[in-house]
């Protein structure tokens, strides 16, 4: 039964890494090797830095793509500072959903308006690395046609304590229209997230 199960994730395995075929030839990188640098997915963001210093700083990749390298990169850099804000005021709202007391569309406009805030405010955070890649779609590959354009990621990184001096700057605007009942519930869901960023 064993030997059984086991040739049969073997096969699994195989047909589903012969499934995974790219549509594209990378034709040149920021980096000059064979593989992107291992910061570039999400979840291993933090390998930009040394280990003593992960534990200071959040991390967040942005991802773009464009035929010109400049304006990928850019895109790229903007995806990033957008997720760093979109990130926090997600954190928050969880808070803020267990302790609202009105409908959905107070939780919508409160995660808008603190992303807006945050964004304005967020002045300290650093684009800690790039990365592009130049890329050729090809038809035969199973691309819908041939054409070149550039991929590109960019981490960004701000420390745990500049964002919680952020949400300060930005917390009295984003919760001004709000009934007492929410502002009080908004107010300590932002407190709450600000004190885990301290810890």
């Amino acid at each position: 039964m064993k030997k059984t199960l086991a040739a049969f994730s073997a096969i699994y395995m195989l047909s589903a890494c012969a499934a995974f075929q790219t549509d594209y030839v990378v034709k040149e990188n920021s980096e000059h090797s064979s593989f992107a640098p291992a910061w570039t997915v999400q979840s291993r963001a933090y390998r930009i830095d040394s280990y003593a210093q992960t534990k200071q700083f959040l991390y967040f990749v942005g991802e773009a793509n464009d035929p010109k390298q400049r304006l990928c990169l850019k895109n790229a850099e903007k995806d990033a500072i957008q997720k760093t804000a979109s990130d926090a005021a997600q954190k928050i709202m969880r808070r803020f959903e267990r302790n609202k007391t009105e409908n959905a569309l107070i939780s919508s406009e409160l995660k808008n308006k603190l992303e807006k805030n945050i964004l304005v405010n967020l002045q300290e955070s650093v684009i800690a690395g790039k990365y592009w890649e130049k890329r050729d779609y090809l038809k035969e590959k199973g691309a819908k046609s041939n054409y070149t354009t550039y991929k590109c990621n960019v981490v960004n990184k701000i420390k745990k304590s500049d964002l919680a001096e952020t949400l300060e700057a930005s917390k009295t605007k984003a919760t001004k229209a709000l009934s007492a009942k929410n502002k009080t519930a908004a107010d300590k869901a932002i407190d709450a997230y600000i004190a885990d960023l301290k810890r």
